[in-house]
């Protein structure tokens, strides 16, 4: 087995994962940036759909690097009994199996959690859905922007016809990271028992669970003296507009909003009673944010900020995505890595956020080409 360090926790544990598009490459690449050893199961011809999305070179795609880096790839043919009898040993050698196939799939192809374990009841079996394994909906199809209407994320953005996307794929980003965290907590369990576990989950209710604890807090006392204020939605401050772009702040206490109100020019808002104290304020917080954002700009982003930070209100600049990374505080805390790769040459990945005892987590390999190591892991499990 692979030497277990600090920045490598998880070398020595095997991966295999069966998957199109985000939810579970990007739970695996978490795994396979702290030390695991992925393999990548794709369908030959064009593999993995993600690899032909949006900007690409060669069969490699921005998107498919970005959830796929440091693994391994192997092409199979899953329709074929020699395809499956090849995935069936390369689960059966692994740590963990992780699939986003709808239900039923890995159950038609005996690569389903029950049999897997029956044979090998140290395999930790990760099945991720869209929407759930039971109920009206569980065999539909499942995308990030159908699960941000379903879950509840579109009707929070306060668009003015009542709906709107977070224009990210959210809901199959934060899946991936409830993903990795169960599976996480399951090899923690097995350390402690020598036993495997099999994991379900939705999309939709990895989505409810995220959103819920501020979009529903209006919603999550039920009892008739329950005080209600206004959805969380409504507590969002509108940026503040500067004379060369736009601010982002947090004024939450009365120091915080009096001086939002000076920089903005309204001081006349100081004594108005209805915005003074976090009660009253948080009955006509958009209202607020409403006035607040709407005065012409005074200052440029650099003044606005200063003045804010001065007064100890939480504020940074709207930057556009293109200036993110040269950022002077995005640069100081090393959030990207530049990696020559063999296929798609210079590149700039978001580097691991975590640091363990100090350190960063080392860069990883690069994304694979399909199939790029379907020989070597046939050898690994001694079928070559």
């Amino acid at each position: 087995m692979a030497e277990v360090t600090a920045q490598q926790p998880l070398a020595g544990i095997k991966v295999v994962e069966f998957s199109t598009m985000i939810t579970a490459s990007l739970a695996t690449m978490m795994f396979a940036q702290q030390g695991a050893d992925v393999i990548k199961v794709e369908p030959p011809g064009i593999g993995d759909p993600m690899r032909w999305l949006g900007s690409r070179k060669e069969s490699i795609s921005g998107l498919f690097n970005n959830c796929n880096r440091a693994k391994r790839s192997i092409t199979l043919d899953l329709k074929t009994e020699e395809g499956v009898a090849t995935a069936r040993k390369l689960c059966l050698d692994a740590d963990i199996v992780i699939h986003n196939y709808r239900p039923g799939v890995m159950q038609r192809l005996g690569l389903d959690s029950e049999s897997l374990r029956a044979e090998k009841p140290a395999l930790i079996y990760c099945a991720i859905t869209g929407f759930g394994r039971d109920g009206p909906m569980a065999d539909r199809p499942a995308y990030d922007h159908v699960m941000q209407a379903m879950a509840g994320f579109m009707g929070t953005q306060g668009h003015p016809d009542g709906f709107a996307y977070v224009k990210t794929l959210l809901c199959d980003k934060l899946t991936a990271y409830t993903a990795a965290q169960a599976i996480t907590a399951a090899l923690f369990a097995r350390e402690r028992n020598s036993e495997g576990q099999h994991i379900d989950l939705s999309m939709l209710a990895s989505c409810i669970a995220f959103l819920w604890p501020d979009g529903g807090m209006h919603l999550t006392l039920m009892d008739e003296d329950a005080i209600h204020a206004a959805p969380f939605a409504d507590y969002y401050q509108m940026p503040l507009r500067t004379t060369d772009g736009a601010i982002a702040y947090a004024a939450m206490s009365d120091e915080h909003w009096q001086v939002v109100f000076e920089m903005v020019g309204r001081e006349d808002l100081k004594s108005e009673e209805k915005y003074q104290g976090l009660e009253n304020r948080s009955m006509h917080m958009a209202e607020l944010a409403q006035i607040v954002s709407s005065e012409p700009p005074r200052h440029d982003t650099d003044t606005m900020i200063a003045g804010l930070t001065k007064g100890d209100v939480p504020a940074a600049p709207c930057l556009r995505l293109d200036d993110v990374k040269s950022h002077a505080q995005i640069v100081a805390i090393e959030a990207f890595e530049e990696q020559d790769h063999p296929l798609l040459g210079t590149i700039h990945n978001a580097a691991s956020p975590v640091h363990i005892n100090g350190q960063k987590l080392p860069a990883t390999g690069p994304s694979p080409a399909l199939g790029e190591h379907s020989e070597e892991i046939l050898q690994d499990i001694g079928t070559k």
